[in-house]
């Protein structure tokens, strides 16, 4: 079966974006949150070694893509409800991810926590292909800043975030350096 014109520009679009917007937004988001609970960002500097999973717990606590669209293949029965074939369903990642049943304390960021069934990456066959690199960019990214700039710290002013549903990332962080 081709793809459609709209359904080759669509993918083109979604590859340029989640190979970039969303990779930033979870540096930005990781970093923000990092500074904002310095008590986490001192044992990732005192313990390298927790960095993979405090990549996932950033992944969990507030990823880069909140929520996302899909179309139902077949009637599906929900709650005494039917979502039909063709229905547009948009599942919230970030709602998924803050599940107590799930994470205990999840509002809490803990870096030592190891929350594999996090979905910030969705799940099954629309699980992203480009997870790997984005966990790699991660680690490499908050390693090093916290590494070579540990007096990096939240500056006066309030964060801006970017203005969207589909994605959650930051459009300024006031960050202020002193340089020792």
């Amino acid at each position: 079966e081709r793809l459609t014109r709209d359904e080759v520009v669509a993918n083109c679009i979604l590859l340029l974006f989640a190979g970039h917007e969303t990779t930033t937004n979870l540096l930005g988001n990781g970093l923000f949150h990092l500074l904002r609970h310095p008590a986490e960002a001192a044992l990732l500097r005192a313990d390298p070694s927790l960095l993979h999973g405090a990549v996932e717990e950033l992944l969990r606590y507030d990823g880069p893509v909140p929520a996302t669209v899909k179309v139902a293949t077949a009637d599906v029965p929900w709650h005494g409800r039917t979502i039909r074939r063709g229905d547009m369903v948009v599942p919230f990642l970030a709602s998924a991810n803050r599940d107590p049943r799930q994470f205990p304390n999840p509002d809490t960021l803990d870096v030592r926590r190891h929350p594999e069934r996090h979905v910030a990456f969705a799940a099954g066959i629309h699980f992203c292909l480009g997870a790997w690199l984005a966990r790699l960019e991660a680690r490499v990214v908050l390693d090093t800043v916290l590494r070579r700039l540990p007096d990096l710290a939240l500056a006066p002013g309030e964060p801006r975030w970017k203005p969207m549903i589909f994605l959650r990332g930051l459009e300024a962080l006031p960050l202020e350096w002193r340089c020792t």
